[in-house]
């Protein structure tokens, strides 16, 4: 039971090939223990007990895979047997103020979304995925969030090929870049130096949030000081490219993943995104 547990930890938090998942398809359960079998699990204390065994495990696993926060994990199985298979019913993993490859997040939830899941391994002890695992995600953001992750190397990496193509241009150069989240509204502040200008100027945008393509875009964008004359059109273009919600979804995919985003919104000034993604099963 441990290598699956430690499997489906990877799965969560690791290098697994995801796929987008918009319709929900869940295969009916099969190579099942008895319905004896699995009453005499449950009334004996067995399966509660290799429950409690596996999240530990699951536990152990996530927190080895970042860099801080406290993690929850949750699991419902059959029967011990069945979960010693790797077959069970469902795993929900709940992190609060976590750190991983340099985003932060006060809240993240995955939980499989079907009745019947099953990972095994292979003659060679690859981990086999036998049936397709759909995912529901929900991430949580405050601004302190946002704002660490736009100081993260990557982000700045980012920020520097833009600057690459306007210095190309000798258009712009963004010095820095940071958001305030006010009223539900999110507030994007840049400092940015135009060539041949010694003074570097700053620009304050208000935005709203939506979903388009499955992505997450600036709508509705606006200057908070009018009198700035700055053409926010063109400008909010490139905001969305170095858009910090958008880089943290994809940080948060696998190399073959796809985090289909469904919905975004701003609450008591914190940014709540939730999507869907799918662990593909392996062809036999």
């Amino acid at each position: 039971m441990k290598k699956i547990i430690l499997v489906l930890g990877l799965i969560f938090f690791g290098t697994t090939a995801f796929g987008a998942c918009d319709d929900l398809q869940c295969a009916e359960p099969y190579d099942l223990t008895s319905s004896t079998s699995q009453f005499f699990s449950r009334i004996t204390g067995q399966r509660l007990l290799s429950e409690k065994i596996g999240e530990r495990i699951l536990k152990k696993t996530i927190q080895k895979n970042i860099t801080k926060g406290q993690v929850k994990a949750d699991i419902s199985s059959y029967s011990t047997k069945d979960l010693k298979a790797g077959r069970f019913k469902s795993a929900t993993i709940t992190g609060k103020n976590i750190s991983i490859q340099g985003i932060d997040i006060s809240y993240f939830q995955a939980r499989t979304l079907c009745n019947f899941n099953y990972i095994t391994e292979g003659k060679n002890g690859e981990v086999v995925i036998k049936e397709n695992m759909p995912l529901e995600i929900k991430i949580v953001m405050t601004e302190d969030d946002i704002n660490n992750t736009m100081d993260s190397s990557d982000y700045k990496r980012l920020i520097n090929s833009i600057n690459s193509i306007g210095g190309n241009f000798n258009i712009f150069n963004i010095e820095s870049a940071d958001v305030k989240i006010k009223d539900n509204k999110l507030h994007y502040i840049v400092k940015y130096s135009i060539p041949f200008v010694r003074k570097t100027k700053e620009v304050s945008l208000s935005a709203d949030l939506r979903v388009q393509n499955g992505q997450i875009k600036l709508a509705n964008t606006s200057l908070d000081n009018k009198s700035f004359s700055l053409d926010v059109d063109r400008f909010s273009k490139i905001l969305n490219y170095i858009n910090p919600l958008e880089f943290t979804t994809k940080i948060l995919e696998n190399r073959d993943a796809k985090f289909n985003i469904q919905h975004i919104d701003i609450v008591d000034n914190q940014v709540i995104v939730e999507g869907r993604v799918t662990i593909l099963k392996d062809k036999e």
